[in-house]
């Protein structure tokens, strides 16, 4: 039986229809003796943080679809007492559409299980919609996260303490939609994250702003971009005696007399490295004082970059009186600086802590790389965390700006993830979040859970070579066969559609056909306002090179699901597509494969064009070999790759490891080297860093970490033949480093390989789990 199956899916019945709605629920209970055991089960759209006796016990929901929906299950009993308890909810409506979220119908539902008693939302709790948070349209921080938010701590009135007595505003709550419109729930598939320490800031400037006239209803971040900011030395701010580092028992304490009529004083704060949580605040002012606080990943404006391209990375805090604190549980934040402007003291302001609580997903570093070179174990120290800053409810491409997950971002993040995490359900969970967002044309979401206005198409075909890895990393057949059906519809319609054994490139401006951020590549007009899509009929190698790797994928799922026969139909079409790239891209004067065919594209050469061609088997020896070749120069003519994108050039010139690796792993060395010598404690979006996508480039993104897998796979040179590593290869890259040892995690246990060259060749040492066995 489910355990919410008879609790009651309620909202506050005032403000059903609003968006961005902060609703505070109340349920008073008695227990004849405290319940150690006693479990928490709850579900909400969109958000939520709970508190039971006035401690806080958690909060987060999975990110779902409106019409089935997880629940958690929250060990709680620690925080119940005899006689009588509180459980308080923090409820938060988004109700718009962003890349993570789909809009339902606002509700909360739970039922706690004490043993001796249930407790079940219903008409025995009490709602309002929540004083001190600003509800209603608000500004958004970004289409991709949703709306920022704004809090007057003057309007809390302790409604979470136990002795709190409720007022005429609070209301039985009542039921979110008719019984029969219920989602259907389900357990949460992956770990609940874990909110750990606050992170440690350092005070490293401050001085006082002058803001410029502004309308009443101007947006905070856009204020904090155009602030005058004025340096002075800190003793001219703080109190003698202040802490220059948060957290801090004596705090840092501001002199009223540095602030100005017309603005205040700035602080930036830096919390040493790229971190990703909950803001917290802990500060002693007076009533009326406000804080805008604009967070960011970097100071190359010699500030905090809190408003760009209609993006904004800042809110508003209004001070009650005294002591107080504060954590905002809705949204996570990243980045590794704050800035604060304050503003509207008289007497007192000391603040204690301002900074992230850090929220990670609970896994364990299981893999382990070792060799003789300091730069490379440094990028993979960083690569792997970055992409485990980029894993909470599921992978994200970023957590600054967007916390989506994109088929293409996650296939690098899950392929470094098998070897650095041995981790197979966060995976496989976000596997499935896609599998739900399958569109009526066979492509899916852009992002998932989501609804957008267009798709990129190549990102499906990678979604299923993602599975199939999947399969073969984690020896999860039981997914194969699920995803199976779904990988059957999407292959059958783009089947039905080959002309001349090609993919026509869908045209309309539902499409975004994307393949890289480089010129010529990123499908450009898609993104612009008015685009009516291409015209005329045109065929793209990428898009076609993606198709043949997907049904061969699909070949791959289907034998290990027992369906020879459709296996071997996968097999035979991914041939044909194969031979008409070849026949029809490939350009015997420019020796190259051709990335259009039609459209008013003109002759595009690019780097990812012919390392698609070459891992897709597709050009015949020994032009492939001259094609290899070629890829492997600086200054060949062709329109080079992007950090993310480098995954296929990389493998494509690892096909001739003897040849190509020591020049593979110097481009490692020397794109991901140079963010860290520019200070990087987190890989970025692209090599441009900060300043790519006007100003709005990412800092840090999963899509970045690849030189994991390429340490464990090539270098340690250990890969998976068969499901679960059941059967696997040790192939490792010789003429890079004379030795190298590790570890790399699988179902069936951990690999341990130490290789180093002698005089009279490779000597390996290879310990594996029973169940496993080395190819011969």
């Amino acid at each position: 039986m489910n355990p919410l199956d008879n609790s009651v899916w309620m909202w506050n019945g005032r403000s059903r229809d609003e968006v961005n709605q902060y609703v505070e629920f109340r349920h008073e209970f008695t227990l004849p003796q405290q319940a150690e055991q006693a479990s928490l089960y709850i579900s909400v759209d969109s958000e939520y943080a709970v508190w039971i006796n006035g401690t806080w016990a958690d909060a987060g929901q999975y990110d779902d679809f409106p019409d089935h929906k997880a629940y958690d299950r929250l060990p709680v009993g620690h925080l119940l007492r005899q006689g009588n308890n509180v459980l308080c909810v923090l409820a938060y409506y988004q109700g718009v559409n962003s890349f993570q979220y789909i809009p339902g119908t606002p509700g909360l539902i739970y039922t706690l299980e004490t043993g001796m008693e249930t407790i079940r939302s219903g008409s025995d709790a009490y709602c309002r919609l929540s004083p001190a948070y600003i509800s209603g349209p608000i500004p958004m921080s970004t289409a991709q996260l949703g709306f920022t938010f704004e809090y007057d701590a003057a309007r809390r009135d302790g409604w979470i303490n136990p002795e709190y007595r409720m007022t005429d505003e609070w209301k039985r709550s009542g039921p979110g939609r008719a019984a029969d419109e219920y989602p259907a729930w389900y357990a949460r598939p992956v770990r609940k994250l874990d909110v750990k320490e606050r992170c440690g800031s350092k005070l490293i400037t401050q001085g006082v702003y002058v803001r410029q006239a502004a309308p009443s209803d101007a947006i905070v971040a856009e204020l904090m971009q155009s602030d005058y900011l004025s340096h002075r030395l800190s003793r001219s701010i703080f109190e003698g005696g202040s802490s220059l580092s948060l957290p801090s028992f004596g705090g840092m304490s501001i002199q009223p007399g540095a602030f100005q009529e017309n603005g205040g004083v700035y602080l930036v704060l830096d919390m040493g490295r790229e971190e990703c949580g909950f803001l917290e605040l802990e500060l002693d002012g007076e009533e009326g004082a406000v804080l805008d606080i604009a967070y960011g990943e970097h100071l190359d404006d010699l500030r905090v970059r809190a408003s760009v391209r209609g993006k904004h990375f800042a809110t508003r805090y209004r001070c009650g009186k005294g002591r107080q604190r504060f954590t905002h549980y809705m949204k996570r934040w990243a980045g590794r600086y704050l800035q604060l402007h304050i503003s509207g003291v008289k007497e007192k302001f000391v603040l204690y802590y301002a900074g992230l609580r850090s929220v990670e997903y609970p896994v364990e570093w299981k893999g382990e790389f070792r060799c003789p070179d300091r730069l490379h174990r440094q990028i993979e120290q960083v690569a792997v965390r970055t992409l485990h800053l980029c894993m909470h409810e599921h992978y994200e491409d970023t957590p600054w700006r967007e916390q989506a997950l994109y088929a293409m971002d996650s296939r690098n993040q899950a392929l470094c993830g098998y070897y650095a995490f041995g981790e197979y359900e966060f995976p496989a969970a976000s596997n499935r979040l896609f599998s739900e967002g399958l569109k009526e044309d066979g492509y899916l979401e852009l992002t998932a859970p989501a609804r957008s206005p267009f798709t990129i198409p190549s990102f499906s075909f990678l979604w299923i070579v993602q599975l199939e890895e999947h399969l073969l990393y984690s020896g999860d057949l039981e997914q194969a066969q699920a995803m199976l059906g779904i990988v059957r519809r999407m292959m059958d319609q783009h089947t039905a559609r080959l002309r001349g054994g090609l993919l026509v490139t869908p045209g309309s401006s539902g499409y975004w056909n994307f393949y890289d951020w480089e010129r010529g590549l990123n499908g450009a007009a898609a993104t612009k306002p008015g685009y009516g899509g291409l015209e005329g009929t045109r065929f793209d190698a990428p898009l076609n090179l993606f198709f043949a790797m997907a049904l061969e994928a699909a070949g791959g799922m289907a034998d290990a699901c027992g369906d020879a026969a459709a296996a071997r139909g996968y097999r035979e079409t991914a041939h044909k597509v194969k031979a008409a790239v070849h026949e029809q891209f490939w350009d015997a004067t420019a020796l190259a494969y051709r990335t259009y065919l039609g459209g008013d594209e003109g002759d595009h050469y690019a780097e990812l064009t012919q390392s698609l061609a070459l891992c897709a088997r597709v050009c015949p020896e020994p032009a492939a070999a001259d094609l290899r070749r070629r890829l492997s120069c600086p200054d060949n003519g062709w329109v080079p790759v992007s950090l993310s994108y480098a995954l296929f050039k990389f493998q494509a010139l690892l096909d001739e490891p003897e040849l190509y690796g020591q020049i593979v792993f110097d481009t490692i060395a020397d794109d991901w080297g140079h963010m860290l010598y520019r200070g990087a404690t987190s890989f970025w979006e692209t090599k441009d860093g900060a300043d790519a996508f006007g100003q709005a480039g990412s800092l840090c993104h999963g899509w970045s970490a690849i030189p994991v897998y390429f340490y464990y796979a090539y270098i340690l040179g250990v890969r998976p033949v068969e499901p679960g590593f059941r059967v696997f290869r040790v192939e490792p890259v010789r003429t890079v480093f004379h030795q190298a040892s590790g570890t790399i995690p699988t179902p069936y246990g951990d690999i341990q390989v130490e290789w180093k060259m002698t005089p009279d060749g490779l000597v390996l040492h290879l310990e594996h789990p029973e169940g496993t066995v080395r190819e011969s």
